[in-house]
């Protein structure tokens, strides 16, 4: 699909969530560079904004910054105000929230904070537009997992079980909308060069082999699936991981894999 038909298979807007940093910005930066105008969803007010200028001046297209935290039950009153006379033709669920810490020792409202952001959210957005997408017979939605969600993941395991969440509910959706002429997909990222990542507390360094990709490697190779299949492990050798995983461990020997694996990559945690 050249640029010209993706924009007019997902265009003209396109709404990014957590579109300030890290992969949302590399969304919002790769779709401005296709021509798509933009609304900008994410809770750090100058980051968004800047950001949002800065696509503006690069790449001569409209960009809406939204100042909204998704964890607000109310959330949906700003999108709307903001979209109400725009056609959304591709919806990026990016925005995510979590911290690494053992189930018994993380603060019960930090949980439910993720659970917020990381489940209700999506499914509330993508509700939210899907139907109008639906009835243009064309659009596309993306919601942004991880490769956690494929496999059992102490020290995450609260946010590994709210990507799994996005992973089911997407490729669930890529099957009940192809028909319809919506795309959607799950991509499922390992670990990436963003902002969060590094916040996080991760030492990549203590896991040798682990691959760390650039939020640029993770959306082109999203885009480049949109359309083809449900799912997707960004990244070649994550992709060999998880199949190798998956594939020569027993469900019992990979969440003790994973175990070690995650107290070596969080030894704070």
């Amino acid at each position: 699909m050249n640029d010209r038909e993706f924009k007019k298979r997902y265009g003209p807007w396109a709404l990014v969530t957590g579109g300030a940093s890290g992969i949302g910005a590399g969304f919002a930066s790769r779709l401005a560079r296709l021509g798509i105008d933009l609304v900008l969803a994410d809770i750090q007010t100058g980051a968004v904004t800047e950001h949002a200028r800065a696509l503006k001046e690069r790449f001569s297209v409209t960009v809406v910054p939204i100042t909204v935290d998704l964890a607000d039950p109310d959330f949906l009153k700003l999108i709307r105000a903001a979209t109400r006379r725009i056609e959304i033709g591709l919806l990026v669920n990016n925005a995510g929230w979590g911290t690494a810490g053992e189930f018994m020792k993380t603060d019960p409202a930090e949980m439910r904070r993720t659970i917020a952001v990381n489940c209700t959210a999506p499914m509330a957005l993508a509700r939210e537009f899907g139907p109008a997408m639906v009835e243009r017979g064309r659009g596309g939605i993306i919601f942004v997992s991880s490769a956690s969600a494929l496999q059992v993941t102490p020290v995450l395991a609260n946010y590994a079980a709210t990507k799994a969440y996005s992973l089911v509910l997407a490729e669930a959706m890529w099957e009940e909308l192809r028909s319809y002429g919506v795309d959607v997909l799950a991509i499922c990222p390992g670990a990436t060069d963003t902002p969060a990542f590094h916040k996080s507390g991760a030492c990549i360094e203590n896991v040798p082999g682990m691959p760390l990709m650039t939020p640029a490697e993770v959306v082109d190779e999203a885009l480049s699936i949109l359309g083809k299949r449900p799912s997707i492990v960004t990244g070649l050798i994550n992709r060999v991981a998880t199949m190798v995983i998956s594939r020569l461990l027993t469900r019992k020997m990979s969440v003790v894999f994973s175990g070690k694996n995650m107290r070596k990559l969080f030894p704070d945690a």
